[in-house]
């Protein structure tokens, strides 16, 4: 019976991609079955009327509610990047385009991969009236970085009795890259950067061109480049004022990161994420600081980004720490000892590892010789901890749900 009704209600109507049958239903039919089997045997009017009614409800949960599920719409609106560990929504836009017929109990599921780092989506609706919009928000929270893609949405409604559930799964696709979780630094880089610049090779100093910025407005005086006369101030003032500049160092910062793990640690697996973390902290709080960061990291692919700056040019770098995965194979120093780097990238540098080997060691050796001083950055250390504070692993408090029950019509 339940395989001829769902061939039924796709064949015929066309709809519905699945009915199943609940657990409630389940037992409902085994009662209507042997209300059935008594009225038969004993003749008894008043229950065949009982087993008329209990099959009328079976026929009425099995076919009521697919007209609404094909007159319905939902719209996903949801970021295309989050950090993990932080609470972020998903939102629903949902429409019962009928103009009779309202939708009740309708429960919205959003279908992710298996395995992923996000656990799947869930909304209710209670009750849409005829050409009501409404909007639903879903607070949730990635367990940690990487890439979720979010294949579909399947709404389903157990209206009436909750005897089968009926199902359209509507097609849309959507990837939402997590970002690796963010510490918060106690040190600051920029001293580092600044001993980076001044070092060149041979120990002589040399003074590094930057970009101007606005210093402040002052008197016009011969000489100075009509460009830079600033109008507003001047027609304020009653006399020509001009725009006075500097110019600023630019301090160039690395990120370097080593993902090679030993399988037979499984302690390399939980402080390789810590690095990553780590890294990602220090790239946010230097380019706040206006400086310059470049990114480097082993495995497959190799990654060399050169030094940029702006926040521009963060999600660029976040992304690339969000999609690394763990390498048993690849050292890091015989890549940068093959690549050549110009001058003009030289910087500070932070090795961040899981653990301290001999390749790491080498990697720090060869950072120094082609870019510039490089810190090794080892999570557990007492160097380690007292540069960076790490979220904890607990999973986050998610705010409360709102109440979606204020619609648009």
């Amino acid at each position: 019976m339940k395989r001829f009704l769902q061939w039924l209600l796709f064949q015929r109507l066309g709809a519905l991609q699945s009915a199943s049958l609940s657990l409630r239903g389940a037992f409902f039919l085994f009662g209507t079955t042997l209300i059935g089997l008594a009225s038969i045997d004993a003749g008894i009017n008043l229950l065949l009327m009982v087993f008329g009614l209990c099959l009328g409800a079976v026929l009425m949960s099995g076919f009521i509610g697919w007209r609404s599920l094909r007159q319905l719409s939902v719209q996903r609106i949801a970021p295309d990047g989050t950090t993990a560990g932080q609470p972020f929504e998903i939102r629903y836009a949902v429409r019962n385009h009928s103009r009779w017929g309202a939708v009740r109990n309708l429960h919205i599921l959003d279908v992710v991969e298996r395995g992923a780092v996000l656990s799947a989506p869930e909304a209710y609706v209670a009750f849409l009236r005829p050409g009501e919009s409404l909007i639903v928000t879903v607070p949730i929270a990635a367990r940690s970085r990487g890439r979720v893609r979010l294949s579909s949405i399947r709404c389903t409604t157990t209206f009436p009795f909750g005897i089968f559930a009926k199902s359209v799964t509507m097609r849309l696709e959507h990837e939402i890259l997590v970002f690796p979780k963010l510490g918060r630094l106690v040190g600051d880089v920029r001293p580092a950067t600044r001993a980076a610049d001044a070092s060149q090779s041979g120990g002589a100093i040399a003074s590094i061109k930057g970009e101007e910025e606005f210093y402040g407005v002052r008197e016009y005086r011969a000489g100075d480049n009509p460009r830079r006369i600033h109008w507003r101030q001047s027609a304020r003032t009653g006399q020509l004022m001009v725009r006075e500049m500097t110019k600023t160092r630019d301090h160039k910062f690395w990120c370097v990161l080593s993902t090679r793990v030993n399988p037979k640690e499984p302690t390399d697996l939980q402080r390789l994420e810590s690095a990553i973390s780590a890294a990602a902290t220090a790239i946010c709080d230097a380019l706040e600081k206006g400086i310059k960061v470049g990114l480097i990291c082993d495995g497959e692919p190799l990654v060399v980004l050169p030094p940029g700056g702006g926040r521009a040019h963060r999600p660029r770098l976040l992304r690339e720490l969000a999609l690394r995965t763990r390498n048993t194979h690849d050292d890091l120093a015989p890549h940068i000892e093959r690549l050549s780097w110009p001058n003009q990238w030289r910087g500070a540098c932070l090795l961040f590892a899981p653990r301290e080997t001999e390749e790491v060691r080498a990697a720090a050796r060869a950072l120094y010789r082609a870019i510039g001083p490089a810190t090794i950055c080892l999570p557990g250390t007492s160097a380690f901890d007292g540069l960076f504070v790490l979220p904890d692993a607990s999973p986050p408090r998610l705010p409360n749900r709102r109440d979606p029950s204020e619609a648009v019509h």
